[in-house]
C-alpha cells in the first residue's frame, strides 16, 4: 500500500528532526555542537584568565622567565669560563655584568647619536616647514605659550597623570630587570646542579619526561635566538650598507642598534632602524630620510619573511602571523619583556603540550583499577612511540 505524500513528507521531517538532535535518544548534531560550542567558550575564558592573571602578577613573572631564558642562552658561555678553573660564582657575575654593560652601551650609542644630529634635525625640520609654507615665527610661539597656560585645568591634570604613570612604568621596569638580573645570577651559578635535583625530586615514572623536556626546552630558545641573531646580523647589515652608501654619520652606531632591535620581533627591528631614518634626516635631509625608512622596512619584511624559516629550520618553524599574534599579546601582557620572550615561550608552549598528555598517559595507566603491569608497559610503549613521532608542527605557510 502506497504511503500517501503527506505521510511520506512527516517521516522525512520524522528523520531529519531526530538526526539534528530534536528527537530524545537520537545522535544529536545540535547536541555535538552544543558541546563543541561550550568548550570554545571555555578555553576563550581559560586563555583570557590566565593572561588576567599573568598580568597582575607580571612584576614577578616576566622578570622569572627573562631570567630563566638568559641563564638557559649565557650557561654555554659561563660553563665555558668554569671549563677553565674559573669559580662558578665569578664566571656567573662576569656574564651578568658583561650583559649589563652591552645593553648600556647600545643606550648611550642611541642617546649620543641623536644628540649629535639634534641640531641638524630641527634645522632640517625647519627648511621643510619653510618648504610647505608653514612659518612659525615668535608671535606664533607666543600664542602656543598663551594656550598652554590658559588651557583647561584637567587638561594639565591629564598631563601629570600620564607623566606619573610613565616614570612608575619606568621605575617597574628597572625593578624588574634588577630582580631578573639577581634571578639570573643564580641560575646560572647553579642551574645544573638545580636542574639535577629537581630531576630527581620527581617521580621516578616522569623524571625522564621531565629531563627530556628541559633538554628540548633549552634547544629551543637556543635554536630560537641563534635565528633570531643571523637575521638581525643580515638585517643591520643591510641598513649599515646603505647609510654608508648614502653617506651618513654614525654608521656603526645604527648596525649596533638595529642589531638589538631585531631580537624583537618586526617591532624592535623597525624601532632600531628608526635611528637611521633620524640620522639621515639630520644629515641629508627628507629625501634621504624616505630612503633610509624605506630600505629599513624592506630590509625587515623580505627577510623577516624569507630567511626567517631557512635559519630557524623545520624543528621552530612557526606561521609569521602566529610571531606577530605572540609579540603583541607578549607586549600587552608583560611590556618590553613581554615583547622579547612572547614567541619563544609560545614555541615552548607547543613543545610541552605532548609532553603534558605523554605524563598524563603515565599517570592514568598507573592509576587505572586491575591495569596489570603487562598491560602498563603496553601503554608507556603506545606514549614513548606517540612522543618520538613528535608533536604535530604549528602552522606555517
Amino acid at each position: 500500500m502506497a504511503k500517501s505524500p503527506d505521510a511520506s513528507d512527516d517521516e522525512t521531517m520524522g528523520l531529519v528532526r531526530a538526526h539534528v538532535g530534536l528527537v530524545a535518544g537520537e545522535a544529536p548534531i545540535l547536541r555535538q555542537l552544543g558541546l563543541a560550542a561550550w568548550s570554545v567558550i571555555g578555553i576563550i575564558g581559560l586563555v583570557a584568565l590566565l593572561i588576567v592573571g599573568l598580568a597582575t602578577i607580571s612584576s614577578v613573572v616576566f622578570p622569572l622567565l627573562f631570567a630563566m631564558v638568559m641563564a638557559v642562552l649565557f650557561q654555554p658561555l659561563a660553563a665555558k669560563l668554569i671549563a677553565r678553573r674559573v669559580p662558578a660564582s665569578l664566571a656567573a657575575g662576569v656574564v651578568v655584568v658583561g650583559l649589563v654593560a652591552a645593553v648600556v652601551g647600545v643606550l648611550v650609542l642611541t642617546v649620543v647619536g641623536v644628540i649629535d644630529q639634534s641640531g641638524e634635525i630641527v634645522n632640517e625640520v625647519s627648511s621643510s616647514l619653510e618648504e610647505l609654507d608653514i612659518k612659525v615665527d615668535d608671535s606664533t610661539l607666543d600664542d602656543l605659550q598663551t594656550s598652554i597656560e590658559n588651557a583647561d585645568p584637567s587638561m594639565t591634570s591629564g598631563v601629570v597623570k600620564g607623566v606619573t604613570k610613565g616614570l612608575s612604568a619606568v621605575g617597574a621596569f628597572l625593578v624588574g630587570a634588577l630582580l631578573g638580573l639577581l634571578i639570573m645570577y643564580y641560575l646560572i651559578k647553579d642551574g645544573p646542579s638545580l636542574r639535577k635535583a629537581l630531576v630527581a625530586r620527581t617521580a621516578p615514572n616522569q623524571a625522564e619526561n621531565l629531563n627530556d623536556f628541559i633538554t628540548e626546552t633549552c634547544f629551543v630558545l637556543r635554536r630560537y635566538w641563534l635565528g633570531r641573531s643571523i637575521i638581525s646580523a643580515i638585517v643591520s647589515a643591510v641598513v649599515a650598507l646603505a647609510a654608508l652608501l648614502l653617506g651618513l654619520p654614525l654608521v656603526m652606531t645604527i648596525a649596533v642598534v638595529t642589531f638589538v632591535g631585531g631580537f624583537i620581533p618586526y617591532v624592535g627591528a623597525v624601532a632600531g632602524g628608526l635611528l637611521a631614518v633620524v640620522v639621515a634626516l639630520g644629515s641629508d635631509g627628507v629625501v634621504a630620510a624616505v630612503i633610509m625608512l624605506v630600505v629599513v622596512l624592506v630590509a625587515n619584511l623580505l627577510i623577516e619573511n624569507l630567511v626567517e624559516p631557512a635559519v630557524t629550520g623545520r624543528t621552530l618553524k612557526i606561521h609569521p602571523l602566529i610571531v606577530l599574534l605572540a609579540t603583541t599579546v607578549g607586549g600587552v601582557v608583560g611590556g618590553m619583556i613581554g615583547l622579547v620572550m612572547g614567541v619563544p615561550l609560545t614555541v615552548i608552549g607547543a613543545k610541552a603540550i605532548p609532553r603534558i598528555a605523554r605524563a598524563l598517559e603515565i599517570k592514568t595507566a598507573e592509576e587505572a583499577p586491575g591495569a596489570s603491569a603487562a598491560e602498563q608497559a603496553v601503554l608507556r610503549e603506545h606514549s614513548d612511540a606517540a612522543e618520538s613521532a613528535g608533536p604535530e608542527p604549528l602552522p606555517t605557510d
